[in-house]
């Protein structure tokens, strides 16, 4: 025997009941043909904190079948879902949600029993015409659905909350659906279960007078509107962008012309000129290099493109990277959460981990990647916590474009790969994984392999940015300089990541070990050698510390809600205390005109008389100081990195002896340089005169 149930959401409706309740109950008794009385049915009255003698009335009711459910009062979803709630614990296997006021036809329910009965898992009671109302609710309600639909295509035109849902459609909405929250008629169509329509013509009330002013009706409407994923979306991508815009040493709030906080550029200048050179002819790895992949120079070519005189292209390449990275954790917030707002304010949260000055005093290698990282997570996510299998395809596509970008991050987003392997229950599924995962790594990784074997330049491509790499790293660690791990400033920063990934075991409800594991993983690759800049992919994972403290708002987080929260709240407080420094200095004083911006400008009018110059930073690194001109870099190591082996440093001087760079800079410090120049020809410039750094051209 099945049961269904009538719940009934009402608000005062005490002179409304005595008129509906019978007639739900003639519907009721009619279903005996249509079900051959197979179904055992009721009706809960979900009473949303009357006032009136409502609850009377109910109680009154002669016939058994009629319940009465007295809830708080939270309006109108929050009574339909306590309804749902109430019939699911007593064994429903379908329930129909409809008005007390007769506006939702009873006489639709047998159509929609005989579609339950079917297959169907949802039956949507639709409105064929409102032929009864005003112009102007008319007109307005339509604007409404037609905006709804636009957001979202599976949004139901003419349909409120009269629908037919089965047990696990009931379950899950219950699930998903927050009572002050979301509008159920915008969460239900978004479960994806099977579905039918019924119509039926919507009447007057029978009794009584409507409880949605013109202020609620409003209000309703724009809380539906703003709970769309769209919608959403589009406010945390423009939050994003002006976030970035204002923290952004490239934006014009800044000087745009060097890094904030009285710093001057580095590896953004680095990357600049390996795309610059790139553009005007010059063969990667062979007349220019340095230990990053080929797509990141690529990337900042195109930045060239837009703007070769200044930093403008990579404001706007980097907020698309920002940007992307944000499109991509919406959707795994979506999935963690099924709330658009939700995951709206989980991005906006993360913003603030994005743009601490830790990570953003210049643009990094791995703020390229962030966007590819994000994809792999998502697919990841969509194993582990989805209704579908991650696409192995653009795992492999986005691998295939960190490894090009810098492959110590590529390290990293293995952790995703092992945890969508862990989803497959067959051997043929595994082969049919991995040969999609390589298909993607070689949709972008190919291309580039081929324009090297064109060159000639594969091996100097593998020497350069996978042998060489290792060997800089290697006499870093041989050094003095050993990273910045156990900064305060990361310390702060790892306390809030370590808390958010312990803390979310209690805030999922299965795959619980991948938060903190992925985030063991990501911190163990960066133990060997790390600068600050190397945690910019760990602000990924950080999605699950947003997670926990959305989670801590939850009433039904329980004890939880507080043992969680105690321990990001601390985290965070420590992150916000060990950085105090930067954030005061470079968000907030670090736009003010400083001597090393001074100097930056005077050096970059300096290189820029000539046409063309060849520019070569003797013995330190590119700090951007020819932007204003087309210079383009002297030799194939125009800059030295850190842990530069002896062929840089001897590459460097050859091209002094040579005569082949019209610009040299140098540390002021750097007697022996100095005089190299000196004697191959190069003489000191008049300015400036001050700072780290000496500017020496070539005599004419």
């Amino acid at each position: 025997m099945r049961k269904l149930f009538l719940v009934v959401p009402c608000f005062n409706e005490a002179e409304v009941l005595p008129l509906s309740i019978p007639r739900m109950l003639e519907v009721l008794d009619s279903l005996g043909p249509v079900t051959a009385g197979e179904i055992e049915s009721g009706i809960i009255i979900s009473d949303d904190g009357s006032t009136d003698g409502t609850a009377g009335v109910v109680s009154a009711y002669p016939d058994k079948r009629v319940q009465h459910l007295p809830l708080p009062h939270s309006g109108q979803q929050g009574a339909i879902l306590g309804g749902i709630r109430a019939a699911l614990e007593q064994g429903a296997d379908a329930v129909i949600t409809l008005d007390a006021d007769l506006q939702d036809d009873p006489a639709a329910i047998p159509e929609m029993v005989s579609k339950w009965l079917g297959g169907k898992e949802v039956v949507y009671g639709v409105r064929d015409n409102r032929g009864n109302d005003s112009f102007f609710k008319r007109f307005s309600a339509q604007a409404w659905y037609f905006v709804m639909h636009l957001a979202d295509k599976r949004h139901i035109p003419g349909h409120a909350d009269f629908r037919l849902m089965g047990r696990r459609c009931a379950e899950t909405l219950l699930e998903k659906a927050s009572a002050g929250g979301d509008l159920i008629r915008n969460v239900v169509p978004t479960l994806g279960f099977d579905s039918a329509k019924v119509y039926y013509t919507r009447g007057d009330r029978t009794a009584g007078e409507s409880k949605y002013s013109a202020g609620k009706m409003l209000s309703f409407g724009w809380r539906g509107i703003v709970a769309q994923a769209p919608f959403c979306l589009a406010m945390l991508l423009l939050f994003t962008f002006v976030a970035y815009f204002f923290t952004s040493i490239d934006s014009p709030v800044h000087d745009n012309m060097s890094a904030h906080g009285g710093y001057i550029r580095h590896d953004s200048a680095w990357y600049f000129m390996c795309g610059k050179a790139w553009v005007n002819g010059l063969v990667p790895y062979v007349d220019f290099a340095d230990s990053k992949g080929p797509l990141l120079w690529l990337i900042y070519a195109v930045a060239y493109l837009f703007s070769p005189l200044s930093w403008a292209g990579l404001l706007w390449i980097n907020a698309l990277a920002y940007l992307a990275t944000a499109f991509f954790l919406f959707k795994v917030c979506m999935i963690l959460t099924g709330s658009p707002k939700k995951s709206m304010w989980m991005g906006m949260m993360l913003n603030a981990l994005y743009f601490i000055p830790l990570f953003i005093f210049d643009d990094k290698a791995e703020v390229m990647t962030l966007p590819f990282v994000a994809l792999s997570l998502l697919m990841a996510c969509k194993s582990l916590y989805g209704k579908e299998q991650g696409s192995f395809f653009w795992w492999g596509f986005s691998f295939g474009a960190i490894i090009l970008i810098k492959y110590s991050v590529g390290a990293m987003t293995g952790i995703f790969l092992i945890a969508m392997l862990t989803r497959l229950r067959s051997w043929k599924a595994f082969f049919k994984a991995s040969g999609a995962a390589m298909a993607g790594f070689a949709v972008i990784v190919v291309p580039m392999l081929l324009y090297f074997l064109w060159k000639g330049i594969l091996g100097a491509f593998i020497q350069e940015y996978f042998i060489t790499t290792f060997q800089t790293i290697d006499n870093i660690l041989d050094s003095n300089d050993k990273g910045e791990f156990f900064r305060s400033e990361m310390l702060g920063y790892m306390a809030l990541a370590v808390a958010g990934a312990l803390t979310s075991i209690f805030a999922l409800k299965k795959a619980r070990w991948f938060p903190p594991v992925a985030m063991a993983w990501f911190l163990l690759c960066l133990s060997r050698y790390a600068r600050t800049y190397y945690f910019i992919p760990v602000n990924v994972l950080m999605v699950f510390t947003v997670l926990v403290i959305v989670r801590c708002f939850d009433k039904d987080f329980g004890i939880r809600r507080y043992i969680c929260g105690a321990l990001i709240a601390v985290g965070a407080w420590y992150l916000v205390h060990t950085n105090a420094w930067t954030y005061e200095h470079d968000y907030f004083f670090g736009r003010k005109p400083t001597i090393h911006r001074e100097r930056a400008m005077e050096y970059m009018q300096t290189v820029a008389r000539k046409h063309n110059p060849r520019v070569l930073y003797l013995g330190c690194g590119d700090h951007g100081y020819g932007i204003l001109a087309e210079d383009l870099p002297a030799c194939k190591y125009w800059a030295i990195q850190a842990g530069c082996t002896k062929e840089m440093t001897d590459d460097q001087e050859n091209a002094v002896k040579k005569g082949l760079a019209d610009f040299v800079f140098i540390n002021t410090y750097d007697k022996y340089r100095q005089d190299l120049l000196l004697e191959s020809g190069y003489s000191l410039c008049d300015k400036p005169e001050y700072g780290d750094y000496r500017l020496f051209s070539k005599n004419n």
